[in-house]
């Protein structure tokens, strides 16, 4: 056998080679990108979770946040000092749960209940009276439009669960 024809025969076995890795290479990044969608998921859940878990311990925390909500002038400054922190950083975990979801990895159907529980409290008139408008620069300008382009959609508040009375 000739140079020629082993150089010839070595291509045909790199070329054979390189086809059959395409497949184990789509099968990887296949997996690759479902374990990140779950990650995102997994620590979206964690992020509301440490958002919510201090509220469990001290009750006051989402009276406050309740208070505010609903009127964020008839709240004491005590309940707006402890709103707001909880509101930036609930809408900020938002922002990134939206972020995801544009950017293709958080799915749709999971990004729906996000969307429904942020646009929620966006509507609230405790945030649309003073809080949003005092602290939307802090958001990316797509987000707020995201918000601001949402319908004030029928809502089961805080205190419809808390004292449905």
């Amino acid at each position: 056998m000739s140079m020629s024809e082993l150089a010839d025969l070595a291509s045909v076995i790199a070329a054979i080679a390189v086809v059959l890795t395409i497949p184990v290479l789509i099968i990887s990044i296949r997996q690759n990108t479902k374990a990140q969608r779950a990650i995102v998921v997994d620590n979206l859940a964690t992020g509301i979770a440490n958002i919510n878990v201090p509220l469990t311990s001290d009750p006051q925390i989402g009276a406050a946040v309740l208070a505010a909500t609903r009127d964020w002038r008839a709240a004491t400054r005590e309940q707006r000092i402890v709103a707001h922190y909880f509101l930036y950083s609930l809408f900020k975990l938002h922002e990134n749960a939206w972020y995801q979801m544009k950017a293709g990895i958080l799915e749709p159907h999971i990004w729906e209940g996000w969307a429904a529980n942020i646009i929620k409290l966006y509507h609230t008139q405790g945030i649309q009276d003073v809080w949003w408008p005092a602290r939307q620069t802090s958001f990316n300008k797509e987000f707020c439009d995201f918000l601001a382009g949402s319908p004030s959609i029928e809502r089961t508040m805080l205190v419809d669960i808390f004292d449905p009375d």
